[in-house]
């Protein structure tokens, strides 16, 4: 998602602010430096929140941004390089809580196939916001509203994290996973085959 964003933001302050490329990069510049930042205070929610409330948290940020940005950005570069910073911060935010939520859940045992189909689902999907806003924007309808289109993925993330439930509940299902994959070890004695004697051999004097 961090790169539909990237995306559609660029798109946006190209159509609208009339960005160079110069100004393009800068905004990139500030939107990694800024994911740094995010990443920290992804550590710092998890001391008051669990990672699923941390990540539904993440994404209603980063939607109020987005709507705040559509509603107030029209012509000031300065005003939207600051909204630049706050989508780097959800996007670092976003990015590191995300991986540690499937990490934590994911049995030890199977973590190879789930960490690859996390991976899958993440990515198969990419194409379809930019689409969204791309046939608005095409269509006539103006760009700011078309960037709105995003708080509808980001509302639908949220209700698929609630769906989940508790954290300490998918703690436990992936520990009682773990467990029943688990290859049960017999620790009754088993018996020991004594070698037979060989016989030596005759020589004849």
């Amino acid at each position: 998602m961090q790169r539909c964003l990237l995306i559609i933001i660029t798109t946006y302050s190209i159509e609208l602010l009339n960005f160079s490329s110069v100004q393009a990069g800068i905004m990139y510049l500030i939107v990694l430096i800024s994911s740094v930042l995010g990443c920290y205070i992804s550590q710092l929610s998890l001391r008051l929140l669990s990672p699923i409330r941390s990540n539904q948290l993440c994404l209603g940020s980063m939607a109020l941004v987005t709507a705040l940005a559509a509603a107030f950005v029209k012509d000031s570069n300065a005003l939207f390089f600051m909204f630049a910073s706050f989508w780097g911060i959800c996007g670092g935010w976003k990015y590191t809580i995300e991986r540690y939520l499937a990490i934590t859940i994911i049995p030890k045992n199977k973590d190879a196939e789930l960490m690859g189909a996390y991976l899958f689902f993440g990515q198969i999907l990419s194409w379809l916001p930019p689409l969204v806003f791309t046939s608005l924007n095409e269509a006539g309808i103006a760009i700011r509203v078309s960037m709105l289109s995003l708080l509808i993925f980001w509302f639908i993330s949220v209700v698929s994290l609630q769906c989940m439930g508790p954290y300490e509940n998918a703690l436990r299902q992936a520990n009682e996973a773990m467990e029943d994959s688990s290859p049960a070890y017999d620790s009754s004695p088993q018996s020991v085959e004594e070698p037979q004697s060989v016989q030596s051999s005759e020589v004849p004097s």
